[in-house]
């Protein structure tokens, strides 16, 4: 009569490869999660943010009386917006354009990540209202943490960043479980880990 081990079988070979290279892949993913992750929690750490800028500068008259204002508002918005970027070095970001045909007023609202810009365009008066606030470089590695207002590509990376680091994580623990004189320490320290974490979240909420 045979009697199956318990024992873990052989770690496959392509384990320990897959573990080594994801976790150099993301070596400085995983330093800078870690790091804004702190400042995250320790916002009292974020600098005093610099003064809202506000110029007022004049919209050139083909901008302001094109006829596309009643024919696309969207396609007059875009030639505006493109003037501001490269006349005015106005930075990009998240854009929202917001049209109102009886006042014959356009505002464009930027958010980026650590600030946003405001821009007020008047065809009336052809004059651009431009308001900006920059909440500094930790403020702006805050948002790129949380993905906040920084673009649908930023979002993927961090979404494939999300996978490698639970391969990375995976491939660690798959390591582990072969390593008998070591196994049950490393596997008390995880169960530890996982204990302490749901402690807290219990003894501060309930």
């Amino acid at each position: 009569m045979s009697i199956k081990s318990s024992r873990p079988g052989p770690v496959p070979r392509w384990v320990r490869p897959v573990h080594t290279y994801s976790s150099m892949l993301m070596l400085a993913i995983m330093l800078f999660f870690t790091l804004t992750g702190l400042t995250l929690n320790n916002r009292q750490w974020l600098p005093v943010p610099t003064p809202e800028k506000s110029i007022e500068v004049i919209l050139p008259e083909p901008l302001a009386t094109t006829a596309l204002w009643q024919q696309d508002s969207l396609l007059a918005a875009a030639q505006v917006w493109q003037w501001l970027q490269q006349e005015q070095q106005l930075a990009g970001g998240e854009v929202r354009f917001d049209w109102s045909a009886d006042e014959a007023l356009l505002l464009i609202d930027i958010k980026r990540p650590g600030g946003y810009s405001l821009v007020e365009v008047s065809l009336e008066d052809e004059t651009v209202l431009i308001e900006e606030q920059h909440y500094g470089w930790m403020a702006a590695l805050n948002d790129l943490h949380m993905g906040r207002n920084s673009g649908a590509g930023w979002s993927w990376f961090i979404d494939a960043s999300a996978v490698v680091m639970l391969l990375f994580t995976l491939t660690g623990f798959w390591l582990v479980l072969p390593m008998r004189r070591r196994r049950g320490r490393m596997l008390s320290l995880t169960g530890l880990g996982a204990v302490l974490m749901a402690g807290i979240y219990v003894w501060m909420v309930f």
